[in-house]
This record gives C-alpha cells, structure tokens and sequence, in this order.
C-alpha cells in the first residue's frame, strides 16, 4: 500500500466527516458539512495549523490535525501537536495511520520543531501501543480543562 498524502480541502470534507465519526452515514456526514468547512476554512488560514490527509485508490483513507507552535521552555523552540489521528475502519491495520504520522512528523520537522506530541486517553491501551511503537515516549500525566 502506498498512500499519498497531501493538505486536506474542501471536498475531501464528506470522507473526514464519515472517519471522525466512525459508524455514522454519509447522509449523517452531509448534515455538518457546514461547520466542517468553516473549521477547515479557519486552519487553512492559521499558519502552523494543518490538516493532512492519507489517499489511497481516489479515497481518503486517514486524517490527522497537525499544530506547530513556538513556546518558551527549551530557549524559545518550536514543537508540533497531533490533535486527532484517525483511520477509517477498513484500513486500520494496514499500516496507513503510521505513514500519515511519519508525513506529519517530517512536516513538523520542516517546520523547524523539534518535537511532536499528543495526547491519549489513559483507557486506550490499544493506542497507547501504536503511540509507543511509533517513537512516543510515554510522559507521566496530562490534564484537560473543559471551557464549557
């Protein structure tokens, strides 16, 4: 399998929506065509805010969110933030989710980060294991603050 991977665009919207959602329709998809467009309108104008997208055979197969950003511990470095990674059903052991991650990875590197992190639910043992094998390193804990 060798996907292409490529910035995510407007039609590519209905195939992100149907991954984020795993078991939902594509009718279900049309519904929040809308605020998709608008969220992607919003990175695509962000600099340092992407989100890529794995295509295999004219279908879009894997979607990840990509955020670099400057901070001021480690002298004012850059570093790199996953904020979804997501396969859709069908090609979740093919190894694609992996590749979207190493693309991901080498974006941020050229973007001059010098790391990339993420953050997993503590429930999720499977994706603690993908996280691990992809070059993770497990931290200690992270914390989340709702701003409802």
């Amino acid at each position: 399998m060798q996907p292409y991977f490529r910035d995510a665009v407007g039609t590519d919207l209905p195939a992100i929506g149907a991954i984020l959602r795993t078991g939902g329709t594509s009718e279900d998809s049309a519904a929040r065509i809308g605020s998709y467009r608008d969220a992607l309108s919003e990175i695509d104008r962000t600099d340092g805010n992407y989100v890529l997208v794995a295509e295999y055979d004219r279908q879009i197969v894997a979607v990840l969110q990509l955020v670099a950003y400057r901070h001021l511990h480690d002298r004012g470095g850059r570093a790199a933030h996953v904020v979804a990674l997501r396969v859709a059903e069908a090609f979740r052991t093919s190894g694609v989710g992996g590749m979207l991650l190493d693309h991901a990875a080498g974006r941020a590197r050229d973007l001059g980060c010098g790391r990339l992190d993420v953050l997993v639910p503590t429930t999720e043992t499977v994706e603690h294991a993908f996280w691990e094998r992809s070059g993770f390193v497990h931290l200690e804990r992270g914390y989340v603050r709702p701003l409802d």
